[in-house]
């Protein structure tokens, strides 16, 4: 059996194995482990890290389960070269409007990558859904063979003919409404099968009401629910090269509601915000593909027609952007492919130039 040693926390864990596992450590993922110990822990404070870390403990005293674990409990570490590792495909999604530049840098007119996990947060009302269902469009606009889909924990079929309604560009996009699996008990099936799946891009809105469902629907307790969900995204993003994006609440104070585990272990952090004039701006706090482009403010106007359109010109005014940049920004402009009256835009005007400028 275990030796009951340590501090309060080590001790509650090592009671535990020689409770529930005889004084093994089974042969079985770690993070499997502690979601069954999480299970039967009603005090709740002890993290993934701290049990992984008695874990080792426990293998280096040898109370490793199954002959294959017998030994030498030392695990030698996998060191290669970078360029000898293998890389799952990573596509540049792109949509053609100005948002592509703050998304990332490492190719003139940037682009969502995939392989990567974006948290998007911000305040109620600004526009995050919109902003990411225009996203979606968008790319699928330009490259139809792109699979989406918009993955959505909050909206029912009711909310989503609204939003239809209000912003007709969304009727191509694929989405998963995940209340229609809440009762039936495979919300988290169908959520595993979702990241797993052979999707470019996926939306998910929001993780933190996705993570409350799992909750209820499951009986986990919360931090297993956050956990085992951001484990998909990660895992998706790696192995199959998808691109997330996964939309977070804020407190009510205008701060960033979560582990500090998502905020560090993806990739970037958008935030969509109003300013104190009422101004709706995008603004990456944090980005691996975009350093350039972090703490920069891109605008956007809701355009009941139009959807989804951004000032390029204050953005360039504010940070100028390189020519070369400004060729592949301006792919889209919308007089090219809307037909709008003279007698509205002025002759020679772009359509951004005329939205912005209209009124003053």
């Amino acid at each position: 059996m275990i030796e009951i040693r340590g501090g309060r926390k080590e001790r509650i864990v090592r009671e535990w194995f020689n409770r529930k596992h005889e004084g093994k450590v089974p042969r079985a993922k770690v993070l499997e482990l502690y979601e069954e110990f999480e299970l039967g822990q009603p005090d709740g404070d002890l993290s993934y890290g701290l049990f992984n870390g008695v874990i080792k403990k426990l293998m280096e005293e040898g109370h490793a389960a199954g002959e294959a674990l017998e030994g030498d409990s030392v695990v030698e570490a996998q060191v290669l070269l970078v360029e000898d590792m293998e890389f799952p495909d990573f596509a540049l999604h792109r949509t053609g409007k100005a948002v592509d530049l703050i998304f990332s840098d490492h190719e003139e007119g940037g682009g969502v990558y995939g392989g990567t996990v974006n948290i998007v947060v911000g305040e109620s009302g600004v526009g995050k859904s919109t902003v990411l269902f225009d996203l979606l469009a968008c790319v699928k606009a330009r490259t139809p063979e792109t699979r989406i889909l918009y993955v959505s924990s909050e909206m029912t079929r009711n909310d989503i003919l609204f939003y239809y309604r209000k912003s007709p560009t969304i009727g191509a996009v694929p989405t998963l409404l995940l209340n229609d699996h809440l009762k039936s008990g495979t919300l988290a099936k169908v959520l595993e099968d979702t990241f797993k799946g052979e999707w470019d891009i996926v939306v998910l809105d929001s993780y933190q009401d996705a993570a409350i469902k799992l909750t209820e629907a499951m009986g986990w307790r919360q931090k297993r629910s956050e956990s085992w969900l951001t484990g998909l995204m990660i895992e998706s993003a790696e192995t199959r090269g998808t691109a997330v994006l996964a939309i977070q609440h804020m407190t009510k104070t205008g701060q960033y509601m979560g582990s500090t585990y998502l905020k560090h272990a993806t990739t970037s952090m958008l935030e969509i915000r109003f300013d104190p004039n009422g101004g709706r701006y995008l603004e990456f706090s944090k980005n691996r593909r975009g350093g350039s482009q972090v703490n920069r403010r891109l605008y956007y106007d809701l355009d009941p027609e139009y959807g989804v359109v951004y000032d390029e010109l204050r953005f360039e005014d504010d940070y100028g952007v390189a020519e070369e940049e400004q060729a592949e920004a301006k792919v889209v402009d919308f007089c090219d492919m809307v037909d709008v009256p003279e007698e509205v835009k002025p002759d020679g005007m772009s359509y951004t130039e005329w939205i912005f400028g209209k009124g003053g």
